[in-house]
């Protein structure tokens, strides 16, 4: 962690000191917190008393986050705490791991020219891992891109980058973030030893790979078996299994082939338990799921696992939906021609130049697109080379750039999401086993 000037300190503390929590709040922290240390000494006799009070005070630290977002704001300035403040406050089974002890320091700082790069921590389950990591420079890293992130395992990917920033804004001389590593098969760690690769965009296209070695147990997810079929307004959906981890929870399910109407996005999708507390959707992205067509699907959830819930419904509701044929358009590049385009959407599609597409749709939160394949079936998706993307509400203008030097046209691009749903909604008990 980087040491804050006396000037920044002294300003911190002015700021953590006229900050008001929440006494009732805080108190039921407190009580939380002396419970979890009882339950912990009485699994564990060997406990050193630092350690105990350490817990103690991450319990507090983790609900004060909660339950005053003045005091997250505040605590976010630390370095080293931006990217956990900013998770616990937006996910609150990332909370639970940090109170629950799951969290993997690892502290491993290199330095490579002008940078020097911190691996901070982890956080690793059989659906993947989130990674902290912290960038550093004497000098402005505010024109400085990262050019690919890969976690792997002796040379082999481990998993699947999900999402990270690839440039910063502003003047800043240190850059903190996380990535995230999802798969939709189960993770092994038979073998625990990884390498996390960087690269830059400096002149001297600076890379690093710094082999770090997970040492805690990869905790097994819990598995209920729902198997239960929902007809919303005409459509049939099974829903199949719950999968829990410590990360996210996944819903799997399939659509029937019979049905009318091609599932797009899923826009509020929530697990509750017997007090009414809700676990919520944990990424936007997740709710997209138009590869229906592929057989089943997952969708994924804020995690609870570290809870024991007497009871949990799930509730699925705002479910976007196309006819089926209306939900893509086709475009011929080498012509800039749009052949097919669904006379019924609210959508305008330009074709500026070969490899460059430009279409304008209701700002909802989502990208439009989220597969496209060519005439011979192959996949497009990673051929995408940069998207600009402009609001003027209530819409959104998208101009993307592609490289198609091998597709086959015409190219199909397959509707993620669009502001039209079905009338309806799930909720469905899940089944219990002891």
């Amino acid at each position: 962690m980087t040491n804050l000037n006396e000037q920044d300190l002294h300003k911190l503390i002015k700021e953590l000191e006229a900050i008001e929590i929440p006494k009732e709040a805080l108190h039921q922290a407190r009580m939380k917190a002396v419970q979890q240390h009882r339950l912990t000494k009485k699994r564990k006799r060997r406990l050193y008393s630092v350690a105990s009070v350490a817990a103690i005070m991450l319990v507090l630290f983790v609900a004060s986050i909660r339950v005053s977002p003045v005091f997250a704001q505040t605590m976010a300035k630390i370095p080293g705490f931006d990217s956990i403040v900013h998770m616990i406050s937006f996910d609150k089974g990332i909370g639970d791991i940090v109170e629950n002890n799951y969290y993997e320091e690892l502290g491993i700082k290199v330095t490579e020219g002008d940078y020097t790069l911190t691996l901070q921590g982890v956080v690793a389950d059989h659906t993947g891992m989130t990674i902290f990591y912290k960038l550093e420079s004497p000098f402005d890293l505010s024109d400085l891109s990262i050019t690919s992130i890969e976690v792997s395992q002796q040379g082999i990917p481990f998993g699947v980058i999900n999402s990270y920033i690839t440039s910063h804004s502003g003047e800043r001389k240190v850059h903190e973030d996380k990535v995230e590593i999802t798969s939709t098969d189960d993770l092994s760690y038979d073998n625990k030893k990884f390498e996390f690769n960087l690269s830059l965009s400096d002149v001297a296209e600076t890379k690093f790979a710094i082999p770090f070695t997970l040492t805690k147990s990869i905790e097994q997810p819990k598995v209920y078996e729902v198997n239960q079929t929902v007809v919303v307004d005409g459509q049939t959906i099974d829903i199949k299994q719950l999968k829990i981890s410590p990360l996210r929870a996944e819903i799997r399910l399939a659509a029937d082939e019979q049905n009318t109407m091609q599932l797009l996005k899923f826009t509020s999708m929530r697990l509750i338990d017997e007090n009414g507390e809700e676990w919520g959707q944990l990424r936007n992205e997740s709710g997209g799921v138009s590869n229906f067509e592929d057989g089943d699907v997952s969708l994924f959830l804020q995690s609870n696992y570290f809870r024991q819930p007497k009871k949990l419904t799930l509730e699925i509701d705002r479910i976007q939906a196309l006819p089926k044929g209306s939900d893509y358009i086709e475009i011929d590049f080498e012509q800039k021609k749009v052949l097919y385009m669904p006379s019924d959407l609210d959508i305008t599609v330009q074709v500026p130049s070969d490899n460059t597409l430009e279409v304008t749709y209701p700002s909802g939160g989502w990208l439009l697109f989220s597969q496209m394949v060519d005439q011979e079936g192959k996949n497009l998706s990673n051929n995408l080379i940069e998207t600009h993307m402009s609001r003027e509400e209530p819409y959104v203008t998208e101009v993307s750039t592609f490289d198609f030097e091998k597709a086959v046209n015409p190219i199909r691009f397959h509707i993620n999401s669009y502001p039209s749903y079905l009338d309806g909604k799930v909720e469905i008990d899940i089944p219990f086993y002891e």
